[in-house]
């Protein structure tokens, strides 16, 4: 009786749980900064990247595709793993030192149980902001 109700558990957290899936095109993107255009590599055309959400629990695949002439060591990609034992928002970033200025995004993993877990009301609205500094120096010495 007890294994079945495990079982039970076990097979509704699994039947809850999604597969997300995401196409990251990392390519070139001129930008206006410091009074300057200037010519940087960013995921999608955007700055910072996309923002992902999965909940806890969830698969999250992320097809990867470098259109970009800098050798990040990836010319296609694709990521793909368990959210398991995470909640709250973090962040993706490259790997390679000059790139993570500019090849970032959010990553926020909501609880399994929905917002009733979260200790707080539930707001009206949210809006991620992911930091980032793009000085001249990074720019003229990494471009």
């Amino acid at each position: 009786m007890r294994s079945s109700a495990f079982v039970l558990v076990f097979l509704c957290f699994v039947a809850d749980a999604a597969i997300v899936e995401h196409s990251f095109n990392v390519g070139n993107l001129t930008v206006s900064r410091l009074c300057e255009d200037r010519v940087i590599t960013a995921v999608n055309g955007q700055l910072p990247g996309p923002t992902i959400e999965v909940k806890e629990g969830d698969t999250l695949v992320v097809h990867v595709t470098n259109e970009s002439p800098y050798n990040m060591s990836i010319h296609c990609y694709t990521y793909k793993f368990n959210v398991t034992g995470q909640e709250g928002t973090l962040w993706w970033h490259a790997h390679v030192s000059f790139l993570r200025a500019t090849v970032h995004g959010a990553l926020i993993i909501r609880p399994r149980g929905g917002p009733k877990r979260c200790p707080f009301p539930q707001p009206h609205h949210e809006v991620p902001i992911v930091l980032g500094i793009v000085s001249a120096t990074v720019l003229a010495s990494s471009y």
